[in-house]
């Protein structure tokens, strides 16, 4: 309960975390059902990415309200919301699966509703952490909340896995699954406290809230190039979820729905590798992590490209695992713990659109791969990725010295607790304040010092 997993001794959030696990679990793996079931019933690229474009539409125009809505309204029953709908809409597109009656239409309009929900539910998550746990915790529960995100990519793709190659499980059951996550979520989300709504004389338009978000975003040089870095990576790891289905089909041979293997190839690594990159991000070396990963996620695109076998493209899935692990969490960390927790909803809400891109584009890949080839794709894909990681350190190197945003919780971890009432002889005691030291993301200071303890002393280290 020390260090990047400190938050973890708050009660309220480790059913956050959990609910967060399950639910995320379930919108990550129906996003990934999407382009194999359209491609088995269409035999198109095109095809599998017109069915993601649904979730695309709703994400790109509820995504920002989505994060006014949580910034302004209690957030329970949002979040609720958010799970029973799409959980009952699983249940009815497992049925028209298994029943072979689903058509493209059909899951169109499925993945346009199940973005509904997670534009709604995402932010809400996000920013009912800002009042759920200690602000000296928020460091860590910043971390560990993308940590929670960052394994339901994983989790949702292995269980697939596993299900379809030990019981042979279809597409249609394992939409039964993502309802079953949905309903597991429910308890948790209904034993946390509803945090009181913003008063409606502090309330502005929306549209003004929205304004101020982005304005509050873009102002910030930090955060308006993680979040341009995050919209490129999003859309571009989207093309290999697109394209794959075919693309081991056309090439190798193998059934579409053998995707799942390579996922859970991919989740075995990136299973493994969260945990010390939980710890990792929560050290000096962040950004450094953050242009590391980017740089193998375009390798491991040009590699795929030039895979002469499923058993060397299940090789390279190896590669793949730690490289979107590795800058989904990290990217996703940065943004928020150089956030100010008031805005923690509408900046998740900016995030949600690099989901909404990635739908909305993925059509252009699948029109790409079926005009000039899937691995001339792959390959363009990978050369986006690389000129967006060499942006991305230009940008680093103009701004690692900057100062921190006061009240971010990077911030409030590199200053360290500034003075803290302790009991003594009925005298209160104040803690000597520690001089901020710049540092790339939240780092935890001890919350409890003992009065035989000696404070550290201040210290200064080169700014971010």
């Amino acid at each position: 309960m020390r260090g990047p997993f400190a938050a973890f001794a708050a009660r309220n959030f480790q059913l956050l975390w959990g609910g967060t696990l399950f639910s995320t679990t379930a919108f990550m793996t129906s996003f990934l059902l999407v382009p194999i079931v359209a491609y088995e019933i269409t035999g198109s690229y095109t095809a599998s990415g017109l069915a993601l474009m649904g979730s695309g539409f709703s994400m790109l125009v509820l995504g920002p309200i989505g994060g006014v809505i949580a910034d302004r309204y209690a957030k329970k029953p949002l979040v609720l919301l958010g799970q029973i709908i799409p959980a009952l809409l699983m249940l009815g597109t497992g049925v028209l699966v298994v029943t072979d009656v689903i058509t493209l239409w059909m899951l169109f309009l499925s993945s346009l509703l199940m973005g509904v929900g997670f534009a709604l539910m995402g932010p809400a998550r996000q920013a009912w952490m800002g009042e759920l746990i200690p602000r000296p915790l928020m460091g860590s529960g910043v971390g560990l909340m993308q940590v929670s995100q960052n394994l339901a990519l994983v989790l949702g793709p292995m269980l697939g896995s596993v299900l379809l190659i030990a019981f042979a499980f279809g597409s249609g059951q394992i939409y039964f699954l993502i309802a079953g996550c949905l309903l597991v979520a429910l308890p948790l989300t209904t034993m946390l406290p509803n945090a009181a709504a913003v008063s409606a004389t502090a309330r502005r338009s929306v549209v003004r809230e929205l304004e101020s978000g982005f304005r509050y975003m873009w102002s910030s040089p930090r955060l308006r190039m993680l979040w341009a870095f995050w919209m490129v990576i999003s859309i571009c790891r989207f093309a290999s979820q697109t394209l794959l289905p075919g693309f081991i089909e056309r090439n190798f041979g193998v059934p579409a729905s053998d995707t799942f293997l390579l996922y859970l190839v991919v989740g075995v690594v990136a299973l493994i590798a969260n945990v010390p990159l939980a710890r990792m991000i929560s050290g000096r070396l962040a950004w450094q992590l953050l242009i590391g990963f980017g740089a193998m996620t375009a390798m491991v695109f040009v590699l795929g490209a030039m895979t002469p076998s499923f058993l060397a493209l299940m090789l390279v899935a190896i590669l793949v695992g730690l490289a979107t692990t590795g800058v989904m969490l990290v990217n996703q960390a940065l943004i928020m713990s150089n956030s100010r927790p008031e805005y923690f909803g509408r900046v998740m809400s900016f995030v949600v659109l690099g989901f909404a891109a990635q739908s909305l584009l993925a059509p252009i890949w699948g029109v790409s791969a079926d005009a000039i080839g899937d691995r001339e794709t792959l390959v363009i894909v990978g050369l986006i990725v690389l000129s967006a990681t060499a942006m991305l350190l230009l940008g680093w190197l103009r701004t690692r010295r900057l100062p921190l945003e006061p009240g971010t919780p990077a911030a409030l971890a590199a200053a360290g607790p500034v003075s803290e009432p302790t009991p003594a002889n009925g005298v209160t005691a104040e803690r000597p304040k520690r001089s901020p030291r710049p540092v790339f993301v939240a780092r935890l200071a001890p919350i409890v010092r003992s009065g035989s303890q000696k404070p550290h002393r201040a210290t200064t280290a080169s700014g971010p």
